[in-house]
């Protein structure tokens, strides 16, 4: 005997509904047919899952295949997540009353103003991090770096290693403390250093640059003899003919403490093959 719904009966939620705002919101679909407990338990797990990545970030070691694997689960795990919540919620809404709108509509304000506070602490946290990814936006770096690639740094190493010459590094630039650069420490403090169209002589002797490109004369490419200042980093692009530096009277010698830390690896080139070059070592 089949059955018929009259006007008194309520209408069960939208399956539709029920998917659109467990995407929008996880747990908000389930609070919309009526499961309000089982959507607290999503949404917890989701804000979980946020806090846990967190932590196993700071357990990351500066190398871009660790990053690609963190990715690549993070954005499995999360995609698992909401899938289940939309398809649950689905599922469940055939067999529920709805909850009024405005305990929805809380539902999903109230999601999105946790979210908005986890988020907010995770990015006070960031800095704090073993390692980073910057872009290159210049090409003072070629061909070591080319424009618009990201590459990783550890910002933990010089924690407890000095600054090198030949290391890749970013730091702040000493005029302006928010920008960051990346250039490469040719000389450091006590050194007498001078370059000679685009290469660096080091205390008299040539250093072995296999990385740079000296590129046509210009005015700084062949620069007199100063002596760096003690605690401080002579620096310059590989890119000779085209880099702001240590050269350059505006921009001067970098304090070691401005050091944020140093380039490991290419995290995202537009190039594939060059994903996961090492910076570490001289870059033929």
């Amino acid at each position: 005997m089949s059955e018929s719904v009259t006007p008194d009966m309520p209408r069960p939620p939208s399956r539709v509904v029920a998917v659109l705002l467990s995407l929008l919101a996880p747990g908000a679909g389930h609070v919309h047919v009526g499961q309000a407990r089982r959507g607290l338990t999503l949404f917890a797990a989701v804000l979980a899952l946020q806090v846990v990545a967190l932590a196993v970030a700071f357990l990351l070691p500066p190398r871009a295949v660790a990053l690609w694997s963190y990715i690549a689960v993070l954005t499995l795990v999360t995609f698992a997540i909401y899938a289940f919540g939309a398809i649950d919620a689905a599922r469940l809404a055939g067999r529920a009353r709805s909850s009024r709108w405005f305990v929805t509509a809380g539902a999903v304000i109230g999601a999105w103003l946790v979210a908005a506070l986890l988020g907010e602490a995770v990015a006070q946290a960031r800095p704090a991090l073993p390692w980073r990814t910057f872009s290159v936006s210049s090409g003072s770096m070629a061909p070591t770096l080319r424009l618009h690639e990201w590459f990783v740094v550890d910002t933990a190493y010089y924690r407890g290693h000095a600054p090198a010459r030949g290391e890749l590094v970013v730091y702040r630039l000493p005029r302006d403390p928010d920008a960051l650069y990346v250039k490469r420490i040719v000389a450091l403090g006590g050194d007498r250093i001078e370059f000679r169209d685009g290469r660096a002589l080091v205390n008299g002797t040539p250093l072995s640059e296999p990385y740079i490109e000296a590129g046509p004369r210009t005015p700084y490419n062949t620069m007199a003899a100063v002596t760096v200042p003690a605690g401080h980093m002579f620096v310059a692009g590989d890119n000779r003919a085209n880099s702001t530096d240590s050269r350059v009277a505006a921009h001067g010698t970098v304090p070691v403490q401005n050091l944020v830390g140093r380039g490991t690896e290419i995290f995202w080139p537009q190039d594939k093959s060059r994903a996961g070059l090492a910076l570490v070592a001289p870059a033929g």
